[in-house]
């Protein structure tokens, strides 16, 4: 998702997209909406929705996802 996210500095480049397709916003999935899409996703993800957080805890972004040291660390 954060790649997903436009640049100011490239103006030319295209965004990259997510595989499948967006979860159906009147009756969406339990657990994170977007596990169906995420390879990262296991059984927590599809069962149990993600808090919302600080990611790094000492103030970096807003995140809601149970893998957010993976995503970012990769």
């Amino acid at each position: 998702l954060l790649a997903s996210m436009p640049r100011i500095d490239d103006v030319h480049g295209r965004l990259p997209r997510i595989a499948g397709t967006p979860p159906n916003l009147v009756s969406p999935p339990p657990g994170c909406r977007f596990a169906p899409r995420c390879s990262l996703a296991g059984d927590i993800c599809r069962e149990v929705p993600p808090e919302t957080r600080l990611w790094p805890p000492d103030g970096g972004v807003t995140v809601a996802c149970h893998h957010a040291e993976q995503v970012g660390a990769g």
